[in-house]
């Protein structure tokens, strides 16, 4: 029997499915499209498709064709969306010239591209983080389904990275209209116009004009698109996942890895947005065990009374308090903790390189999901590392560091840098008074209870945004994969390896599910092509009336207005009456358990400890 595929072919809110062959030729598939849609012209449109990762391909002859064709065969797929896009005058007139001259013109692109020069002064291709934004607008009918919100975010984005300035004509929640901000000094005629299509709740682009006679003018690495509220989706990963992030990291994550400058107030306040829901804090006299079983109690409380997973420092009074405090609890090590505690292990004339290739091995073996994928990382770290490295990690519970051990949900967050933010946060209230310190905490908190709650009553859909964001990024991927039923809740997903999905259990082989929390791509393409809901499955937790709820109450505010008088010798209130320590107060965060000050060698002196050449004040002969 010959192979055939389906060919999703779309038009701006339409779609058709047309079967296609191999001996199908490029002329009977526009004939077959004209037929559908008459108010398309012939040779007046374009056509583009997708197959898995490979976006915006031209459809433009037979060739063409047959390499969707091949592709799909490669990647094993039975369906291809292609889509039909409506050409302007200077775009019909630049591909009739390409036909026309196709031998000369294809001769004379192989000749530029091969520049005989190139190979003497060769630059290595750096690709920026923010190199598939151009392709975030791509057509008319495309739809957003995160709502006007999520078309705006694609819109700024494209326009960083095509490198051009818009303005709007219309901007409220139902319809967006911009244009190009060299309208009128070049008569550039960049246009787009979105609208919310109400039956679904998404955002459809209606008309859209791509052509620019701008670009490159004015194109600069500074864009006024480049909000703190991009800036924060952008490295909120990078915040949670690394140590602290200060604005001036921030400006330098973006230069480098994006191309953009970004100015250091908006740096500070993506930052500051990337942040964390605060639930309680303390002021003690100390850290130690008696502590924190007095604020781990404290913190039962307020707690609602299910499994909680806790990420430490491998602190005792928390290793000793939280099976005491919350005996249905899970809590896990700090990720980044235990790679400072390994890195200091690896002592003597050893290189960094090595050090850093035995810290990578190290996380492969913590992000391990499967019991098979941990052993062999765990083998090859061993191998590598040696009999310090596999002292070190045998001395640590499985279950309190490996994903492939761990009895708890960790909800993707492997360290404890939350509280490191929060430390970096509330640093300039940790040098005031107790009550003035608390009272600069209360309002910081405050203010940002009000800002989320506003955030909220903006979110039109069911899921918040960022999760919906995953949904729809793993159903893209996933489209692809070919899926069989075992039963009414299992599934087969022939994924490259093949899985398998118990949706009743909530449960799939390649145990992202079950680690996450969240449903995992291969979950989520089962639930899609049979019909079911996905909110179905999901955690009350990632919907929006729980991000609403959550931000539902006020801190109040507390004017001194009207205060009771207080006599002036009871306005400060003295700390406890305990003995003093040595040396000067501390002002960095205590040490985690096993974490070592890194000490440097003095090039004046040449020895280690903690003064370099401006500071030494050793004796030199």
């Amino acid at each position: 029997m010959e192979p055939s595929i389906l060919l999703l072919c779309k038009y701006g809110s339409f779609t058709v499915v047309i079967t296609v062959t191999r001996d199908f030729q490029f002329d009977d598939l526009v004939q077959s499209i004209c037929k559908k849609w008459q108010d398309l012209v012939l040779q007046r449109f374009q056509l583009l498709y997708a197959v898995s990762d490979h976006h915006n391909c031209h459809l433009d002859n037979n060739d063409d064709f047959a390499n969707m064709f091949a592709l799909a065969g490669a990647y094993g797929v039975s369906c291809v969306d292609v889509g039909a896009e409506v050409l302007s005058s200077c775009s019909v007139e630049s591909r009739e010239l390409e036909r026309t001259f196709d031998v000369s013109e294809s001769s004379i692109v192989h000749r530029v591209e091969e520049d005989p020069l190139e190979k003497f002064c060769p630059h290595h291709e750096t690709v920026r983080l923010s190199s598939g934004w151009a392709k975030l607008i791509s057509y008319v009918g495309q739809e957003f389904r995160g709502g006007v919100d999520d078309f705006r975010s694609c819109l700024a984005k494209f326009a960083i990275e095509v490198g051009f300035v818009y303005t709007f004509l219309k901007n409220d929640k139902t319809r967006v209209t911009s244009v190009c901000s060299k309208k009128g000094e070049s008569g550039c005629e960049w246009f787009i116009h979105a609208t919310l299509n109400r039956a679904n709740g998404f955002f459809r682009i209606r008309e859209f004009v791509k052509e620019h006679i701008c670009v490159g003018v004015f194109a600069s690495s500074k864009n006024p698109r480049m909000s703190s509220k991009l800036v924060a989706q952008e490295i909120r990963e990078e915040v949670r996942s690394k140590k602290l992030y200060a604005p001036i990291q921030a400006v330098k994550f973006f230069e480098k890895y994006y191309g953009s400058k970004i100015s250091y107030n908006h740096a500070w306040l993506g930052v500051e947005k990337a942040g964390l829901f605060p639930v309680a804090f303390g002021v003690v006299d100390s850290e130690d065990d008696e502590n924190w079983l007095w604020f781990l109690r404290k913190l039962s409380g307020i707690l609602s009374p299910r499994p909680i997973t806790f990420i430490t420092d491998r602190h005792s009074g928390l290793l000793k308090g939280i099976p005491e405090v919350f005996p249905n609890g899970h809590y896990a090590y700090c990720l980044q903790h235990l790679k400072n505690n390994l890195r200091d292990k690896l002592t003597g004339r050893l290189s960094n390189g090595f050090r850093e290739q035995v810290i990578s091995l190290f996380s492969d073996c913590a992000y391990a999901p499967m019991l098979l994928d941990f052993e062999e990382a765990i083998q090859e770290l061993y191998t590598v590392g040696g009999a310090k490295t596999k002292n070190f990690v045998e001395s640590l519970p499985r279950e309190n560091w490996a994903h492939a051990y761990f009895k708890g949900k960790r909800y993707g967050e492997m360290c404890s840098n939350a509280a490191e933010s929060f430390n970096k946060w509330i640093l300039e209230a940790r040098h005031l008074p107790i009550l003035s310190a608390i009272d600069k905490i209360r309002i910081q908190l405050m203010t940002q209870m009000c800002d989320r709650r506003q955030k909220s009553t903006k979110m039109n859909g069911i899921v918040c945004p960022e999760m919906d964001a995953r949904l729809v990024e793993a159903f893209s991927k996933g489209k692809v994969w070919t899926i069989a039923q075992s039963s009414e809740e299992v599934f087969e997903v022939f994924s490259l390896p093949t899985v398998v999905v118990d949706l009743q259990n909530q449960h799939c082989t390649c145990s992202r599910w079950q680690i996450n929390s969240f449903p995992c791509m291969h979950a989520i393409t089962a639930i899609q092509k049979f019909g079911n809901q996905v909110t179905n499955y999901l955690d009350p937790f990632y919907f929006v009336d729980a991000y609403r709820f959550s931000y539902e109450l006020s801190i109040n505010p507390i004017p001194t207005l009207g205060a009771p008088n207080v006599p002036k010798e009871f306005r400060i209130i003295l700390p406890p009456k305990t003995r003093r320590p040595r040396g000067r107060p501390k002002i960095q965060r205590i040490r985690s358990r096993g974490e070592k000050v890194r000490q440097m060698r003095c090039s004046r002196c040449k020895k280690l400890g903690k003064h370099n050449r401006k500071t030494c004040k050793e004796a030199v002969g």
